[in-house]
């Protein structure tokens, strides 16, 4: 009992969700734009002093985040709904110490990003990778969670030129207006969909959104459980193993840190 009460409580901090997630966007904590993030406290980890970043969006956001490791192969990671950059923070350090540039960034109106009136999820993905390009090889892997995968998808298919890769961890159909089944279509990079079986209605979008997508550098992995977005990643929980492995996998075959 005790041990399914922590990983409840680890689930609901990560922002997870074993049904879909809200319809639209998440709110805003404030109309007022946030003050600018200090080095020393971002996500509240002394490891992280100095790492704070910040960059335009492309609708005059100016969005905030993290950037850790170095090496020529950039990992941008998109949160899911009700999370911030934080919510990838021990998978983060992981890769970075494995080899890879990652930075991890806030949609416009939360956690340390500003807001802006205008503007999609997918505009915030694209300006990250962008910025991303700015200080390394110009090589980028996308990599959401949740409506951060709906919104990277549709960011990676507008992508010139296209990422390495492009992996989905829970993705929903569409988000906030954003339809990532119309756009995956579109795809020239080689894309990785992984879901669990019990995570209501998920799996089946990535089937759906796998059999969409051109080429022979699509993979689906569905593994058990009912683990949602960063939780497939970042907690020790069934389908966590198998869906850290298929990911770590798909990084070395496709985008290995260089």
């Amino acid at each position: 009992m005790r041990l399914f009460t922590g990983v409840c409580c680890v689930l609901l901090l990560a922002g997870c969700s074993a049904t879909a997630e809200p319809a639209g966007p998440a709110s805003p904590a404030s109309p007022a734009d946030p003050a600018p993030t200090t080095a020393a406290s971002v996500c509240g980890d002394p490891e992280l002093t100095g790492k704070a970043v910040r960059f335009p969006g492309k609708t005059g956001a100016e969005l905030g985040g993290y950037l850790v490791g170095t090496g020529g192969v950039t990992l941008v990671l998109a949160p899911q709904a009700s999370a911030t950059s934080c919510s990838w923070l021990s998978w983060a350090k992981g890769k970075a110490a494995a080899g890879y540039r990652v930075l991890a960034f806030d949609f416009n109106g939360e956690g340390t990003s500003r807001r802006a009136d205008t503007g999609k999820n997918s505009d915030d993905v694209a300006a990250a990778a962008a910025y991303a390009r700015t200080g390394g090889s110009g090589k980028v892997v996308l990599i959401g969670a949740s409506r951060g995968a709906t919104a990277t998808l549709i960011a990676a298919a507008a992508m010139t030129p296209p990422p390495a890769a492009v992996i989905s961890l829970s993705g929903p159909s569409s988000y906030g207006g954003e339809s990532a089944l119309d756009a995956v279509p579109k795809l020239t990079a080689p894309v990785l969909y992984v879901a669990a079986k019990g995570d209501t209605g998920f799996a089946d979008t990535a089937q759906a959104m796998h059999d969409a997508t051109p080429g022979q550098s699509r993979k689906l992995v569905l593994v058990e459980g009912s683990l949602h977005g960063t939780a497939l990643l970042t907690i020790t929980a069934e389908g966590a193993p198998e869906a850290t492995k298929a990911v770590d996998d798909y990084l070395r075959t496709t985008a290995p840190p260089a």
